[in-house]
């Protein structure tokens, strides 16, 4: 799938099964990217240290710079971590079909290694639990047909089109990345600052991935504040989307409601929609004196 002009990729596939599970299979790769962030680098209060880019032209998800500037990546359509040079061109490439995890973490370290990293300090541990599969218990990786691969990096490159569009419109936005706990991909903007200094209010804006709130893929729109916060039950509907107060408050954006729409000019109209009407909506509750 190439980008159409507007930049987004027109989504197609109803989220079903086939869908879920190579979205739970990258979410697992990339855990690989998010130990070497946590073990090989400086652990910092935001956890940032794990975090990745998704570089749309190369359907990358790459980890931060490790010590010789190495960084360890995962091709979302394959399956294959590799260790792209600084013109994003594959250095080294390692499958992770038909492997275990225990395979793949000691053919990442020998990768490193052989990239002149000390790993001597990584380990296969994690500070946090995501939701189990089969490749936990031993099993090896067994990649579904590549289109639903395809069809989940269209879920990134999109939300980084769409993000980073809506950012623009802000100042001091911190860089979209995807945070390997949650999968989601997401910002926050800052919107005001107490007597010292610190951010006070700000929004997030984000792509979350099924969870106990929505059982699908969604765009979301949450606020935060040190003060109180507003009843979302009255505020205004947002263009698109909806706003909820059940086990979360915030707004969100379905995928099947994008889905709804039938070309990608419309598709990305309803995110920014969603995103732009429900900023404008809080902005007018929270930031008004």
């Amino acid at each position: 799938m190439q980008p159409e002009k507007n930049n987004w990729k027109k989504l197609s596939l109803p989220f079903g099964t086939e869908l879920h599970e190579a979205l739970q299979l990258q979410h697992h790769a990339a855990q690989f990217i998010a130990l070497a962030g946590r073990h090989l680098l400086p652990q910092v209060p935001d956890d940032s240290n794990t975090n990745m880019e998704f570089i749309p032209g190369k359907n990358l998800l790459a980890g931060n710079p490790l010590s010789n500037g190495t960084r360890l990546a995962l091709d979302m359509n394959n399956l294959t971590l590799c260790l792209p040079d600084k013109n994003l061109d594959f250095t080294d490439i390692l499958s992770l079909a038909g492997k275990t995890r225990l395979q793949i973490f000691r053919e990442v370290k020998e990768h490193l290694s052989n990239a002149g990293i000390d790993t001597s300090l990584l380990k296969d541990e994690l500070h946090y639990t995501i939701p189990q599969h089969a490749v936990d218990k031993g099993a090896t990786f067994i990649l579904p047909d590549k289109i639903y691969f395809q069809e989940n990096t269209a879920y990134r490159y999109n939300a980084a089109f769409i993000l980073q569009k809506i950012a623009s419109r802000y100042p001091d936005v911190p860089p979209v990345r995807i945070w390997p706990h949650h999968f989601d991909t997401g910002t926050f903007i800052p919107v005001k600052k107490n007597r010292e200094g610190n951010v006070s209010v700000s929004f997030g804006i984000g792509l979350a991935i099924p969870d106990t709130i929505v059982n699908e893929p969604y765009f979301y729109l949450s606020f935060w504040s040190e003060s109180s916060a507003p009843d979302m039950k009255t505020l205004p509907s947002p263009e698109a989307g909806e706003w909820i107060t059940t086990g979360w408050s915030g707004g969100i954006l379905r995928l099947s409601e994008i889905l709804r729409q039938t070309s990608a000019g419309t598709q990305a109209g309803v995110a920014d929609s969603f995103f732009r009407s429900g900023l404008e909506i809080l902005s007018e509750i929270i930031i008004s004196p």
